[in-house]
Parts: C-alpha cells; sequence; structure tokens
C-alpha cells in the first residue's frame, strides 16, 4: 500500500507511553517508551519533498528520490531477539538494495537481560550480523557496515525498533584509533561483533552530513572507568573528539567551526542525569547543551553510564 505526500518525515519522539510507530500525512513517527530527562523531546532524522509512505510487512518506509528511510517496530520476547533482529534487517536491506546504508538506530528491549544463555544485546548482535553476511557478504561486510547506535528500552511489550537512513548519496564510513572496530571485537565481546562503523559522513551538493555513533568510554574494546562516573565522561568526551576529527569535522570539544551541531545523551540512571549534563555543558556550552535531547536509556553494556551521538552538519 503507498500514499502520495507532498511533504514528509521521520521523527522520533520520547517519553511517550508505549513503542510504536505512528503514520499520518506528515510522514512517521516512531514513539519510545524512554525516559525523556531534558531538552527537545522529539527530532526530526529525515525529510524528504515528494515522498512516497510504503507499507511493507514490518517496515514503515518513506521513498524519495535517491533515498530511502523507515521504521519497524516488532514485538518479541526475549528468546527471539536473535530471530526478530535478523528480519528486520533482511526486510530493511532488501528495501535499500542499490543504495548505501547511512544511519541506523537500534532500541533493544532489555538490552543487558539474559536469554538463552547470553546477554540480549549480544543475541541481537547474532541477527544483525547474519543479515549484514547474507546480504553483503562476510568478507565484503565489514566495508559497508553504517553509523549506527543500540540502547534499551523497558517495557513489558519487549518491542524491538529500528530506524534506518539510505541513499544515493556518497558516503564514507570512519573508525576511531582510540577504539577497536565494533566489527573486529574478540569472542569475549559475543559469539558475533557488533555490525557497525563509528562514524558516517555523506556528501551531497547540500553540504556534508556528519553521523557519530553512539559513543561510550571504551578504549580499545575494553570499557574504561566502570564504577566511575567523571572518568566514563571524559573518556567518552575524549572519543567523540578523536572521531570528529577523523570525520573531518576539526575544533571539537566546545564548537566545530563552520558546522551546526545536534547531540543526543542516553544516561543509564537518573540520577547521573545533573552531573552528566553539568559535564556536558561544560564541554559544549549551555546552547548546545540547552538544545540536546538527554534520555533515560540502558546502554549496550551494564557497566557504561552513558553514551552520545551526534549529527553535524557543513
Amino acid at each position: 500500500m503507498s500514499v502520495a505526500a507532498s511533504l514528509t518525515d521521520i521523527r522520533i519522539c520520547f517519553g511517550e507511553p508505549e513503542t510504536k510507530c505512528c503514520v499520518d500525512a506528515t510522514g512517521l513517527q516512531l514513539n519510545l517508551a524512554s525516559p525523556h530527562l531534558a531538552g527537545p523531546k522529539s527530532e526530526v532524522l529525515f525529510e524528504c519533498e515528494d515522498a512516497e509512505q510504503v507499507t511493507r510487512k514490518n517496515l514503515c518506509l518513506l521513498r524519495g528520490k535517491g533515498a530511502v528511510a523507515g521504521v519497524a517496530v516488532i514485538d518479541c520476547d526475549p528468546d527471539g531477539i536473535e530471530s526478530a533482529a535478523k528480519l528486520i534487517y533482511e526486510e530493511l536491506l532488501a528495501e535499500t538494495a542499490g543504495l548505501k546504508l547511512h544511519r541506523l538506530w537500534n532500541f533493544i528491549p532489555y538490552i543487558n537481560d539474559e536469554s538463552l544463555g547470553q546477554e540480549i544485546y549480544r543475541s541481537f548482535n547474532v541477527g544483525r550480523w547474519k543479515a549484514f553476511a547474507e546480504a553483503y557478504g562476510k568478507t565484503e561486510m565489514d566495508q559497508l557496515l553504517p553509523a549506527a547506535t543500540a540502547v534499551g528500552l523497558q517495557e513489558e511489550s519487549h518491542r524491538l525498533a529500528v530506524i534506518f537512513l539510505a541513499g544515493q548519496d556518497s558516503v564514507e564510513y570512519f573508525e576511531n584509533p582510540r577504539q577497536t572496530p565494533a566489527y573486529q571485537y574478540p569472542s569475549e565481546y559475543g559469539p558475533r561483533s557488533p555490525s557497525f562503523a563509528r562514524g558516517a559522513v555523506v556528501a551531497s551538493g547540500k553540504g556534508r552530513l556528519g553521523y557519530l555513533s553512539g559513543t561510550s568510554s571504551i578504549c580499545g574494546c575494553e570499557t574504561v572507568g566502570a564504577g566511575d562516573l567523571e572518568k566514563q565522561v571524559c573518556e567518552t568526551i575524549e572519543n567523540i573528539k578523536e572521531a570528529l576529527s577523523r570525520m573531518g569535522f576539526e575544533g571539537w570539544p566546545g564548537k566545530v567551526a563552520g558546522c551546526s551541531l545536534q547531540f543526543r545523551v542516553y544516561v543509564r540512571d537518573a540520577a547521573d542525569y545533573p552531573e552528566i549534563r553539568q559535564r556536558f555543558t561544560e564541554v559544549v556550552g549551555e546552547e548546545t547543551a540547552g538544545q540536546t535531547v538527554f534520555v533515560q536509556a540502558d546502554i549496550c553494556r551494564k557497566p557504561l553510564k552513558l553514551e552520545i551521538e551526534g549529527v553535524f552538519r557543513s
């Protein structure tokens, strides 16, 4: 089923009663049951003129000239996260065939709990990896992985939600020399490594659009500062600085010359929000901090207290 639309977008809205995808004439909205702590409650992730809304299997899509973006929400019990992840990724990879994936957001139910003998996040990674390997090939896939975030949801419905952006525009994927590429993590971090790049930069006639993946206090492949919030904040900031430098956005911490910035900060424990907000404000300034979305969410590793992602335009 498809419906013609003159101007549509994909939005994400935090602090909602339940996780679900809403479709109307203005586009698609993913409502997330993640407690909203501060900043704008919703964000526009994708805009397209003369787009077409398409509903297919588990995906709600926006198709425009040279671009496609979509939202998927699927109910899955803890034992079914691997198959649910594989199903969603198979569908979105089929819909983006011939295009380049730019950015993905994954919201995983009870990400740090265990099911079938391993952490739910690790089961999710298996399903995601299988879909990429089948679509791109095991030896080629690492060079085609987009920027991504994976954080946790806690709601009884156990819904897995994914947003993806893809297009024809040229894209370059980046790694952070301070961190082991996630797709090269050793087996102690799960039977299949997380499938994403640390960042991506899309080049078009409108300029450069940079996507910073969810970034935490990890050096190499090890967690830094377990139990130490101050140390984790500092390590995360250093990782962001290095990643943005590699992506060609020099001048951070603080403002990046000739560039607009948009951050989102995920906080595991709401009690840590005031300190995280204060330290973040010291780095980016009050104006940027005031425009930043702060959300309570579980992070992909239990010891991690925060994760920061961003979008940069120049």
